[in-house]
Parts: structure tokens; C-alpha cells; sequence
């Protein structure tokens, strides 16, 4: 019988708590310490951590973990052991309200990325990010509130499993192991954070010392065009002086920036416009007269290429046209910003491992030109010098040790990927598995065969193969999986179905909360489903106007521009002549324009606009609620639930009611969605945590739904941190080209893309769609995502996490089962943290310094 004040029992049956008198005495009642303001705070930070912590990794490899087995074991380190306070059911609290904090996000990183993806633009400062995040915390109270009235038959009567949440019970009857285990979990953020320090680091730069920049060429941290390009502005800033060419071109964008700000608070001034376009076309004049300048080098480096004038970016003309002026000190354009050369801080990549020498070989014919006299095998760069086999963020072991050239055997130096491996085990082997499927036979297959490019050498086949074949196969195979996970579900349905109609028979009792509550949270939820849906609805569907292809959106957008409504779509026109065009157009010619655009009208197209956006908000309540039951239920039988496929089955329904076009709505309905979900079957899997410890379920109930709405507007932040240094650092917002390729997004990608009608290799993703389906209809539902995957995503953060994999098993076959998910899984939770925590304050210290 388990002790509230801190006793545990070795049962791992439901515990009733000691001093039931207290039952009635209030959510902070004092008897004994349960719900605490040391837990809520604990439960806030560590949960606001652990979200943006899984937010970062869920978007490198597709997939989340769980965070409350983290949280209870933070839990006993902090409220236990260095508070010396804490009780099992306030630890419990705490992780109640930690984990419904953490849970929204992978409910985010599914669907929302996919809008990047498509060409919009999200930011504080738009309209469609705080919808977007609106939509999700009403989706997060939807879920928690939904599902509660099914707690007592879910957990008292049909005694669903709910084997994590077990699992968290377990570490809670254990608190004397506790605060070791949190050390262990510290221990494993450390080691994280000291290993993935050399990886992220370096992306912190800073101007480079002239006399480094031979030795940071030679350390292939600089190219020599960036070493000539800043020895010559460093010539300019010694004779204070720029060439005329350069600060023309300054003055001129300075011009054509200020017309734009005062166009900006006159946008109907004709004037002002005429004058915008004069200026543009000036700027873009004197760029055709740069095309065939070119820089000689600096003294010195007379045997250096000449620059071409194209090469000084227009910061570096506006700050030259200041310098000439006497607005802004010479010494000033000594910036990065400006294409002077960073250096950085240190990483692997200075320890300078280099395959060894091979001379070039009888049978290689290099093209003219080139000059290095090394193989193309270990000098693809041709630049004389052996390539790095250790770069900052990979291990690439296939180079190292000989294997064909198209063959990839490359380790991430992340520990997160390790930790994710560790924490999965031997199930994660199948992850492993689709990946050497893809890189070691596929991909090896396709080159022998020539199934690519004659041109193509060796090493570029993985690269390839990758957006030729493994892209779309992997999200077919996702796809696949996804739906007959929706389908092997269908037991859980008719369980769920029962549970509903058995709940009605069941009284809660006064340990539950009231039904009036509920009814209230739900209502103000879907008030903010509804204004969300009803304001993303009647928005505009286009940035570029149709019939002019004059763009609506930025710095060249028109003072003037009408919305027009047709077929259930809001139409953006450039000015009156667009409008009155449009309006001398015959339905046909209408239906045309929409047609051009890949758009077609949805079921409710002619409802009032206001209507539609409540209809729709119904409708998607009701499917949360429907698909939350679903989930909790497969959550609670096999602890594995079929978020993907529910999330593409929303946006397709949504997009069938509202029409093609509504892409915007349509991933806002699903992310709402994805996030209730995961709420619901996270408030479930916290109540059965809470019933085999002896917590009051009212309470638990209280804490999460006051704090999930939290978790969606951390996860979207954190969303956009990532965005804001990917655009900074490769000019991409996510996806491919990025660190944080999010799988999962460029999968209902690809539906939206499929619905809409635009063109995609429909054989790869049929076929990797039927190999999807047979393989979920195998060992286990998920299998079809996981192996997708692991064909979608760059292999060597798959073989960074087999490692993982492989060292569970090897541990668990020397000390047991037990001793590995006790001690090992709060290390390997340690690595996920600790590598998100160091690689978000990066991001944060790169975007703060601009």
C-alpha cells in the first residue's frame, strides 16, 4: 500500500490514497502534499524543456518519445532530492503537468512544417501563425477534455494496459532509486551536451583575422574565392575608399528602400508607386552593368582569380555608399554580413582526419582544368588535398574503410539519435533495416543497373537515389503504413464504441470532474476552433493575383488590391483593372482561373462563408473526438497509435468540405486534430498512471487541462527558431537542404499535392504505398512508418540510431532487461535533452547576434 507522504509498496496495482477525508477538501488541499506550486513550477519548466527538446529531434527523425517516464524521474532529482519534500503523488503531479506540456508537439511537427514546405510564410508578426497556434491549444483542451468522461471505463472497468504509463507508475513506487536515476539522467545530459558541443558550435561565427585566412582555406573552412573576396575589402577599408560601381549601386538601394517605406504608409499613392518602379528599375540597371565587371585581387595575390563585381552583396554596397558618405566608419564593413570571411569556433572538423593519399589513377580522365593530382576517390573536392572523413556534425566510416563509392556508410555525431535508438531497443532494428534496404542494396542496385544518369559518378548515386528514388518510396511506404494502422485499428474502434456507450451506464463519482466543466471547456474550445477556422476560411487563397501574376505579398505588392468570392474561395485581384477583368468574365472563364490554379470547390462551397467555418469546426470536433477515443485506445492495447494516418485523413476530409484550395484550413483542422489526439491519449495514459499510485483523478484532470494549451504555443516558438536559422544559415526553411527534414510533413505534402492534382511519381508512391500496407499487416501496425521512414531520412542519423539500438541489446543481454530500462533509458533520455538543449541555445545566440 503505497504511503502519500512518500511509502511505496512493491504492487503494481491501482493504490488508494491514505487520508481519504481529504478527497473533498479541494484541488490544493494540505492533508498531504499532492498538488504543490513546487510541482506546478517543476512541471511547467521541465515540460516547456522536454518540448522544445522533442520539437527539435521529432523534426530530424520523424518520430517523438514520451517524456513522462523523463519527468517522473526529474521529478524525484528535484522535488525529492534537492527540495527533500516531495511526495509520490506531488512527483506524480508533476508529471502529469510536464508531460501535458510536452505532448502537444508531436500533434505540431506533423502537420504544421508542411505549410513551409508549400511556400507560406509564418512569423510572429502574420495572422496565420496565431491562428495556426490558437487551433492547436483548442485542439489540446479538446482532447483532454473529450476523453475524460472515459477514464472509469477505460481504466476501472476494461483495465487497459497503457504499458508506458505502467511503466511511469513503477519509477513512482520507486522514489529510494529516484534521485540516482535523476543523476543518471543529468549525467546523460552532460555527456550530450560535451559531445555534440564540437557539432554545433561552430555554427557561432565571427569575423575572421586576416592573417588566418590561408590557414582557415586550408582547413577547408573558408573557400579561397571568401579569402580573396575579404582581402579586398580589406584593401578598400585601408584606402577608405570603394569602387564607384559598388556605391552607386548602395545609393541607389538606399533610394529604393526609403520609396518603399513611405510607399508602405501610402500604399494608394500613385506617385509614390511610379517612383518605387523608377528606382527598381535603376537598381536592376546598374546590376546589368556589374555583370561584366570583375575585382582584381588585393596586392599580394596577383595569382588569385579576378572577383566578379556580382560577388559583393547589396549590404556590402549599402554599407559602402554610407562609408563614402561619412555616415558609417570604413572600419565597419569588416562583418560577415558584408562578405568578409567568418571564422568559427571549434569543432571536429579541426581535428583535420584525412583519408589517406592515393595518386590518380592510369584510368581517370579529370576534366581541364583540374589540377590536383589525387584520385577522385579520396579528393572529390579537387583541390589537392585528401578529403575530411570527420566533419563537424558526420562520421563518414564508408570512406574511411574503402566501400564502393556508392555505397553511404556515414554516422551524425548526435547524440539524440543515440538516445532515441537506446530508448526503442530491439524494435528500432527495423528503422536500421530500411535504411541498409535503401543505401547498401537499393540504392547499389539502381547505379549497377544504370538506372541514372551516364554522367553520373559513383559517389553522387546516393544523393541521387535519395531525391529520385528513396524520397518517394519512403513516403509512400509512410503513407501506406499510416492507413493500415488506421485499418488495424478498426478492433479499437468497436472497443472504443463500447466504452462510449458503457460510459453513459457509469457514474464518475465526485473523485471525477463535473460534467458542467467539461462541457464548459469544450464549448470555449471550439469557440477558438471556430474564429480560428472562420478567419483562416475566408482569407484569400492566393499571393499572386491570377489573372496579372503580379505578386500580393512583400516589397513590389500593390497599393490596391480587391477580394472576390467564387465557389466557396476568396480571390486576392491587383487593382482595378484585375477587378474589373474578373468581373467581365463569364462562369466558364471563371472556372478556368481556378482550374489554372489547381483549386476545385468543396462540398460546402455554397454556404455562407461564416456557416462553412462553423460547419467545418463542428465537424472536426466531432472527428477529435472520435479519433482521440480511437487513440487512447490503441495507446492503452499496444502503446502505439496511428497519429500520421489520422492527421491525413483530417486534411483530406477538410479539403474535400472546404475545397482544394483551402490548404491553409485544411492544416489547421489536422494540426488541431493531431494535437487533441496525442492529448487524449496522454490525459488517459496519466490517469492509469495515476490510478496505480493512488492519485485523485479530478486533480490530475484539473492540472492538465489548465496546462496543455501551453504546449502548442512552446512547440510552434521553437518551430520558428528552427525556421529562422535554417532561412540564415542555408536559405531553406526546413525540409530537404536542412538539418530538420521533417518527414512526417513532406508526407501529407505529397497528399495535398496528390488531392490537388499536381504532378508526382505516382508508380513510387503506389508501390511504396502497397509495401507500406503489407508490412503493417505484419508484425506490428507501425512497421510500415517506421521502415518509411528509414528510407526517407538521410541514412546516418538512421545508422546513428541503430547504434543505439545495438547497444540496448547488448546491454540488456548483459544485465538484464530491468537494469537497462532503469538505468540505461534515463541516460539515453539524458542524450535526447541534453544534445536539443545546447542546439537551441545555439540557435537562439545565432538569431540574437542577427
Amino acid at each position: 500500500m503505497a504511503d502519500p507522504n512518500g511509502g511505496y509498496g512493491a504492487n503494481t496495482g491501482p493504490v488508494e490514497p491514505a487520508l481519504n477525508g481529504a478527497r473533498s477538501t479541494g484541488l490544493f488541499q494540505t492533508r498531504y502534499r499532492e498538488v504543490t506550486l513546487s510541482a506546478i513550477v517543476f512541471g511547467v519548466i521541465v515540460g516547456a524543456i522536454m518540448n522544445a527538446a522533442i520539437t527539435y529531434a521529432g523534426l530530424k527523425i520523424g518520430f517523438t518519445i514520451v517524456g513522462s517516464a523523463i519527468a517522473a524521474v526529474l521529478g524525484f532529482g528535484v522535488l525529492r532530492g534537492l527540495l527533500r519534500r516531495g511526495s509520490i503523488l506531488e512527483v506524480n503531479i508533476g508529471q502529469t503537468i510536464a508531460s501535458a506540456v510536452n505532448t502537444p508537439n508531436s500533434g505540431v511537427i506533423f502537420t504544421v512544417p508542411v505549410l513551409f514546405l508549400l511556400g507560406y510564410s509564418l512569423g510572429v508578426e502574420t495572422a496565420d501563425f496565431w491562428l495556426i497556434t490558437l487551433a492547436c491549444m483548442a485542439g489540446a483542451i479538446l482532447g483532454g477534455a473529450f476523453i475524460i468522461p472515459l477514464r472509469k471505463q477505460m481504466i476501472d472497468i476494461d483495465r487497459l494496459r497503457f504499458p508506458s504509463a505502467t511503466g511511469v507508475a513503477v519509477i513512482l513506487k520507486s522514489p529510494g532509486a529516484g534521485a540516482a536515476k535523476a543523476l543518471v539522467l543529468v549525467a546523460g545530459i552532460v555527456l550530450s551536451m560535451l559531445l555534440f558541443a564540437p557539432a554545433g558550435l561552430p555554427a557561432l561565427t565571427y569575423a575572421a583575422n586576416l592573417d588566418n585566412l590561408d590557414r582557415l582555406v586550408e582547413r577547408e573552412r573558408i573557400t579561397k574565392t571568401d579569402a580573396v573576396r575579404t582581402r579586398i575589402i580589406a584593401s578598400w577599408i585601408e584606402q577608405e575608399q570603394a569602387p564607384d560601381w559598388l556605391v552607386e549601386r548602395g545609393r541607389a538601394l538606399t533610394e529604393l528602400n526609403r520609396l518603399r517605406d513611405e510607399r508602405s504608409e501610402n500604399p494608394k499613392d500613385e506617385i509614390l508607386r511610379a517612383r518605387v518602379r523608377e528606382a527598381d528599375a535603376r537598381v536592376e540597371a546598374l546590376r546589368a552593368l556589374e555583370a561584366g565587371l570583375t575585382v582584381p585581387p588585393p596586392p599580394g595575390m596577383e595569382h588569385a582569380r579576378p572577383l566578379e563585381a556580382t560577388g559583393f552583396n547589396d549590404d556590402m554596397a549599402r554599407a559602402a555608399a554610407q562609408a563614402a558618405a561619412g555616415e558609417r566608419t570604413w572600419d565597419r564593413l569588416r562583418s560577415t554580413r558584408f562578405g568578409w570571411a567568418a571564422d568559427r569556433l571549434p569543432g571536429y572538423k579541426d581535428l583535420q582526419l584525412r583519408l589517406s593519399s592515393e595518386p590518380l589513377g592510369a584510368d581517370e580522365v579529370m576534366p581541364p582544368g583540374d589540377e590536383s593530382d589525387l584520385s577522385l576517390r579520396v579528393d572529390r573536392a579537387r583541390d589537392g588535398n585528401p578529403d575530411l572523413w570527420v566533419t563537424d556534425n558526420q562520421i563518414n566510416v564508408g570512406r574511411r574503410i574503402g566501400l564502393p563509392d556508392q555505397i553511404e556508410l556515414i554516422f551524425a555525431i548526435a547524440p539524440f539519435a543515440l538516445g532515441a535508438g537506446f530508448i526503442t531497443g530491439r524494435a528500432g532494428l527495423m528503422v536500421l533495416a530500411g535504411g541498409v534496404l535503401a543505401y547498401f542494396i537499393l540504392n547499389p542496385v539502381v547505379y549497377a543497373m544504370g538506372w541514372v544518369p551516364e554522367t553520373l559518378r559513383a559517389h553522387e548515386a546516393p544523393d541521387y537515389a535519395f531525391f529520385a528514388f528513396n524520397r518517394p518510396l519512403g513516403i509512400g511506404l509512410l503513407l501506406g503504413g499510416a492507413m493500415m494502422g488506421v485499418l488495424v485499428s478498426l478492433p479499437a474502434i468497436r472497443e472504443a464504441i463500447k466504452s462510449v456507450a458503457m460510459a453513459g451506464r457509469t457514474k464518475g463519482g465526485s473523485d471525477e470532474l463535473g460534467i458542467k466543466v467539461l462541457v464548459v471547456a469544450v464549448l470555449a474550445a471550439l469557440a477558438l476552433l471556430f474564429v480560428a477556422a472562420d478567419f483562416v476560411g475566408n482569407k484569400p487563397i492566393n499571393t499572386v493575383c491570377p489573372l496579372t501574376e503580379v505578386k500580393l505579398v512583400g516589397d513590389d505588392a500593390p497599393g490596391v488590391i480587391h477580394t472576390v468570392s467564387y465557389k466557396g474561395y476568396g480571390l486576392a485581384l491587383a487593382g482595378d483593372e484585375a477587378l474589373a477583368q474578373w468581373e467581365g468574365f463569364n462562369g466558364e472563364q471563371r472556372d478556368g482561373v481556378l482550374d489554372k490554379m489547381g483549386v476545385r470547390p468543396g462540398w460546402l462551397a455554397g454556404l455562407n462563408p461564416h456557416l462553412r467555418a462553423l460547419i467545418i469546426a463542428l465537424v472536426g470536433a466531432a472527428w477529435i473526438w472520435f479519433a482521440g477515443i480511437i487513440i487512447a485506445q490503441c495507446t492503452g492495447m499496444t502503446d502505439w497509435s496511428p497519429i500520421s494516418g489520422m492527421a491525413l485523413l483530417t486534411v483530406v476530409l477538410v479539403m474535400l468540405l472546404a475545397g482544394t484550395g483551402a490548404v491553409l484550413g485544411a492544416v489547421l483542422i489536422g494540426a488541431a486534430l493531431c494535437v487533441a489526439i496525442t492529448c487524449a491519449a496522454d490525459m488517459m495514459a496519466d490517469l492509469k498512471t495515476g490510478y496505480l499510485v493512488g492519485s485523485q483523478p479530478k486533480r490530475q484532470q484539473i492540472v492538465e487541462l489548465i496546462a496543455t494549451g501551453a504546449g502548442p504555443l512552446i512547440c510552434m516558438m521553437t518551430l520558428l527558431l528552427i525556421v529562422s536559422v535554417n532561412m540564415k544559415s542555408v536559405g531553406i526553411p526546413i525540409g530537404p537542404g536542412t538539418e530538420t527534414v521533417a518527414p512526417q510533413a513532406q508526407a501529407l505534402q505529397a497528399v495535398i499535392t496528390g488531392v490537388q492534382g499536381g504532378e508526382m511519381p505516382y508508380a513510387l508512391y503506389g508501390f511504396g504505398a502497397l509495401l507500406g500496407a503489407l508490412l503493417g499487416m505484419g508484425a506490428f501496425a507501425g512497421l510500415g512508418v517506421l521502415v518509411g521512414l528509414s528510407i526517407y531520412l538521410p541514412f546516418y542519423y538512421i545508422a546513428t540510431y541503430g547504434i543505439g539500438c545495438v547497444i540496448n541489446i547488448a546491454v540488456t543481454k548483459v544485465k538484464g532487461r530491468r537494469w537497462s530500462e532503469e538505468w540505461g533509458v534515463p541516460f539515453a533520455a539524458g542524450l535526447i535533452v541534453g544534445e536539443a538543449i545546447l542546439a537551441l541555445l545555439i540557435n537562439v545566440t545565432v538569431l540574437l547576434r542577427g
